[in-house]
């Protein structure tokens, strides 16, 4: 059994709790807040120890749940890495590229599992439109929209929408692509009167071609949690929320190049437009009624699940650090092109 403790007894330490206390694999034994209401809380709730000071814990566990808020993340994660803790840390990994880098070093150096909490990863509308994404995955570029909104909900004052919303966009956008990423060019828009910006819109051009469109707002009207993904064989929109899929894609007949619009005669091209479009693109929409993995998984858990099997089995998580440091990097040079209001040329040898 892994011994596992939380720190952070918050709302995001409470789901990672949950999921914790019912993995056959796991024994929850302590968490770990300055609240001691917080801690009090989550440690009746699932009958183990509350701690005040993380010195306290350390001893007694083989691995940790790093829930806190984004300005402890590299302090109490260089603290566990560093006495051999193996680390699941909820996104961001850090607001700092340099304090990313000394975190994945640190846990490079021990030997130990280090997870970042980019949960999205896990959900199951993004495993089931990775079928469509083999030619993007082989090298062909593409054209990628992402939104992300909610209303402000007062949880995360320590970053702005693009560290705290947007970079699970970015995150798995990187994955996707098999290219470098040239340019950022971004705007920002601080609403609320803090020092973080609250919208977002960032644009990133890799240099296979691919373009990727950010959006990302902590104050809008309504949630949304959506991408749609273009290339010559298909677009794919992925709602993550609704957790559905619907690929539009183009038949045979246009994808071998047997249709040439060009050399379609005027009476014929009248008699083929009124239904052209329905007969030769064809539309797949899959939802939990029909695709029953939509409606099976549960992402916070299956990230647990990835945690604890790299764990036994020593290997890399499917979002380890070095993954998430590549978002932490783009997330940074969105908030430089922010800040300056101009295109950055990314380059990541001079990070």
């Amino acid at each position: 059994m892994i011994k596992l403790g939380i720190i952070g007894a918050g709302r995001l330490g409470s789901f990672h709790a949950n999921k914790a206390s019912s993995h056959n694999a796991i024994e929850l034994v302590g968490v770990v807040d300055p609240s001691k209401q917080a801690r009090q809380n989550l440690a009746e709730k699932y009958h183990v120890r509350e701690y005040a000071a993380l010195e306290e814990l350390l001893p007694i566990v083989d691995a940790v749940v790093i829930a806190s808020p984004t300005s402890l993340h590299y302090e109490l994660g260089e603290i566990c890495l560093r006495n051999g803790l193996h680390v699941l840390m909820e996104k961001p990994m850090c607001s700092s590229w340099n304090h990313a880098q000394k975190l994945v070093e640190i846990a490079q150096q021990t030997g130990v599992v280090f997870q970042i909490g980019h949960v999205e990863e896990f959900n199951p509308a993004w495993r089931v439109a990775q079928e469509g994404f083999q030619d993007i995955k082989n090298g062909h570029f593409a054209l990628i929209d992402a939104a992300r909104t909610s209303g402000y909900t007062f949880r995360i004052t320590d970053v702005g929408t693009v560290f705290d919303m947007m970079i699970h966009d970015l995150d798995l956008v990187l994955s996707l692509i098999p290219s470098p990423v040239l340019w950022v060019d971004a705007i920002g828009f601080n609403i609320l009167g803090g020092i973080h910006e609250d919208i977002a819109n960032a644009q990133i051009r890799f240099e296979n071609g691919t373009i990727a469109r950010f959006y990302s707002s902590r104050v809008a009207p309504n949630p949304i949690r959506e991408m749609r993904i273009t290339s010559m064989s298909c677009t794919t929109t992925i709602d993550f929320s609704a957790r559905t899929v619907k690929k539009y894609q183009p038949d045979k007949q246009i994808t071998q190049g047997l249709f040439k619009p060009e050399y379609v005669a005027p009476d014929t091209a009248a008699k083929l437009a009124p239904n052209f479009m329905q007969e030769h693109f064809l539309t797949n929409e899959m939802t939990s009624d029909t695709v029953p993995a939509l409606a099976a998984g549960d992402a916070l858990a299956a990230e647990m699940d990835d945690f604890v099997e790299s764990i036994q089995n020593n290997r890399q998580p499917s979002v380890s650090g070095q993954r998430a440091l590549n978002a932490i990097a783009i997330a940074e040079t969105i908030i430089e092109s922010i800040r300056k209001k101009i295109p950055i040329r990314f380059n990541q040898q001079n990070r």
